[in-house]
């Protein structure tokens, strides 16, 4: 009997191993999704009511990491005006590539800068960039989010077996 309650704790464990172990590409996934929807919303502010950006940004509500990506732009907005590159403390996160790091950069550098035609056209020219992004980090997530999940809980199975 404790062989058995044993075994089920040990699956349990490599189970939840592998549901922590998928968690990169749920956030990049997430990520991806809200980033395009804020892009999204921001072409509709350029097109219509123009409000100022902080305003903007305010009215929706955003989860995880892209909301502290959000908070951090805001937060070092004032100071940007001095050296923008470096004064851009953007979080770094380990689910990104470098090239979509650069692009999440370069994104943020241009928020607010400009005319509203130059800026409708430069953030209408990321949607496809931001498009492809989701896209693959969704494939992504669907092919090795379940994989990781599966695998943790055959190798509970295999120690499982291996026990009794």
């Amino acid at each position: 009997m404790l062989k058995v309650l044993v075994g089920i704790a040990i699956v349990g464990f490599t189970t939840l191993c592998g549901y922590l172990l998928s968690k990169k590409y749920r956030q990049r996934k997430q990520f991806f999704r809200q980033f395009k929807e804020f892009n999204e919303r921001f072409l509709n502010e350029i097109a219509y009511y123009r409000r100022p950006i902080q305003e903007f940004a305010s009215m929706y509500a955003y989860q995880g990491e892209f909301n502290e990506l959000l908070q951090a732009y805001f937060s070092n907005l004032e100071e940007r005006a001095l050296n923008e590159r470096k004064i851009l403390d953007l979080p770094t996160y380990s689910f990104l590539k470098e090239d979509e790091k650069i692009v999440i950069a370069d994104y943020f550098l241009m928020l607010g800068k400009g005319d509203s035609a130059s800026q409708k056209n430069y953030f209408s020219s990321i949607k496809e960039v931001l498009m492809k992004y989701q896209n693959e980090s969704t494939t992504v997530s669907k092919k090795y989010e379940d994989l990781y999940i599966k695998l943790g809980f055959l190798c509970g199975l295999f120690i499982l077996i291996l026990i009794i």
